[in-house]
């Protein structure tokens, strides 16, 4: 492959690809250079970690629908307009909606899966046992390409809620930095983010046994409605009786706080809206907020803040600013 060649998928995608560039790409196809096309396939989603080696199967849909885009984008007169259209087809193929990927992996065991909800978004998924798994902002969750062959084994980071497909035979495992939940069938959330002093894992239905990553000899097992809250700093935990309301309101779009500090309250929004906020942490109001929003753009919720804490602020792009 030409130097120059190398990177005209890559273009293509972004929507930054010349005229020149994209006509020698269309007489890619129009030659039926399959082999260098699928080369550039793999060559740009190497690029994103959280994407895995593709199946021929995978790589051939996907040099399907590119050709098929092309072959639209080929009237259009202008070359913007074909880009950003070009950008709209490959951005969420290659960058956000990774699933199709996922759950249609390779056979080595080696292979590590991944759906990565970043700031601001969330996902829902599927995993191949029929489990439903809503992923939170910030959150992370990966597993092997032998899962649900002997055991069900997924690792997360940040927040998620699971609808597990019950199996016997078959255990589900959540690792985590701090502990590792067991169960059998059973729905439950658990939130271990790793900038959070405390993490948690509430129980909806069924039952649970959680193992302490540093104390594996005393499980400890919840039933409905309870909750383990683990503090990282003081090295022990608690169960108390969980809020469903409270607990699973993010799953339904809901951003809710009961009695938190005005920083945990940042740092939620943070995550909710992808926004990074500026403050002086000696500088806050030490109180406690209540409070549940629903379909709030990120200037409203910043002008409930400011009412309820008389703060002034200002917004630049995806930056907060405290002032």
């Amino acid at each position: 492959m030409k130097e120059n060649e190398k990177n005209i998928l890559e273009k293509y995608s972004q929507g930054s690809i010349s005229e020149e560039e994209y006509r020698s790409l269309k007489q890619m196809f129009l030659d039926g250079e399959d082999e260098k096309i699928l080369k550039m396939i793999d060559e740009y989603c190497d690029k994103d970690t959280t994407v895995y080696t593709l199946s021929p199967e995978i790589k051939e849909n996907l040099r399907e629908k590119t050709w098929r885009q092309i072959k639209k984008d080929y009237f259009r007169k202008r070359l913007q307009k074909v880009a950003a259209i070009a950008a709209a087809l490959l951005f969420p193929i290659l960058a956000f909606s990774t699933l199709y990927f996922y759950f249609q992996a390779d056979e080595y065991k080696q292979i590590q899966n991944a759906i990565v909800s970043q700031n601001g978004q969330k996902a829902e998924f599927t995993l191949p046992d029929g489990t439903c798994v809503h992923l939170n902002s910030g959150s992370k969750l990966s597993y092997s390409s032998d899962f649900n062959k002997n055991i069900r084994v997924v690792n997360l980071e940040g927040e998620a809620f699971f609808e597990v497909m019950p199996n016997k035979d078959k255990p589900f495992i959540v690792k985590t930095s701090v502990f590792d939940v067991e169960v059998l069938g059973t729905s439950f959330n658990v939130s271990v983010y790793d900038d959070e002093e405390t993490v948690e894992t509430a129980l909806v239905e069924g039952k649970v046994k959680l193992t302490l990553n540093e104390n594996r000899e005393h499980p400890i097992y919840l039933t409905p409605s309870q909750k383990y809250v683990y503090s990282k700093n003081e090295k022990k935990g608690d169960i108390l009786l969980t809020d469903k309301e409270y607990e699973l309101a993010w799953k339904d779009g809901i951003l809710m706080f009961k009695a938190e500090s005005l920083e945990n309250v940042f740092q939620k929004i943070e995550r909710w809206y992808g926004v990074t906020i500026h403050y002086d942490k000696n500088n806050i109001i030490h109180d406690q907020f209540t409070g549940k929003f629903e379909d709030l753009t990120i200037q409203e919720m910043m002008n409930i803040l400011r009412m309820h804490y008389n703060l002034k602020y200002k917004i630049e792009q995806n930056n907060i600013y405290i002032i």
